[in-house]
């Protein structure tokens, strides 16, 4: 090997490892409009997060649900307007506590806690996955109730 490769190497290395140092900020704004298919319902909610350090750090709101008990709520993997598998629990499974009827949530998602989807490309504990979907449109935040068990709100979530 050369030594422009190796120094193409090292660069393509070093700014991978940068763009993961890189603080991120992200937010979704959760209604049932953005399900897939809509749903019409009063709940609402709104997720907040700081993406750095090989940890996500979030805040999950929700109030004004229809559907009975929340189940679980989730960080899906998948574009707008399409539906996707799980990457990490929020509430209501994993390690994460049980999600209320309304309220706040708060919590840290690491590399433990991303479970995939396999069937997408991301294997469990393939935390830079998480980071890569959500810089590139392509996360969303669920939250399930008994009523509406594929989720009554949903957001996308973008990147700030």
């Amino acid at each position: 090997m050369g030594i422009a490769a190796v120094a193409a190497s090292v660069a393509l290395v070093i700014g991978a490892a940068v763009a993961m140092a890189v603080r991120t900020n992200a937010d979704a704004r959760l209604s049932g409009y953005e399900e897939v298919p809509a749903i019409s319902t009063s709940g609402h909610g709104r997720f907040s997060a700081e993406i750095g350090g090989g940890r996500v750090r979030y805040t999950l709101r929700y109030d004004d649900l229809e559907g009975g008990d929340v189940l679980f709520a989730h960080i899906h993997f998948g574009r707008p307007a399409t539906n996707g598998g799980v990457i990490a629990f929020l509430c209501g499974g994993g390690d994460k506590p049980a999600c209320p009827a309304s309220g706040t949530v708060r919590g840290v998602v690491d590399a433990e806690d991303v479970i995939g989807p396999a069937d997408q490309g991301i294997a469990p504990g393939e935390f830079r996955e998480l980071v890569r979907a959500i810089r590139n449109n392509a996360a969303y935040v669920n939250v399930h109730t008994e009523m509406y068990g594929t989720g009554e709100i949903r957001g996308n979530v973008i990147p700030s």
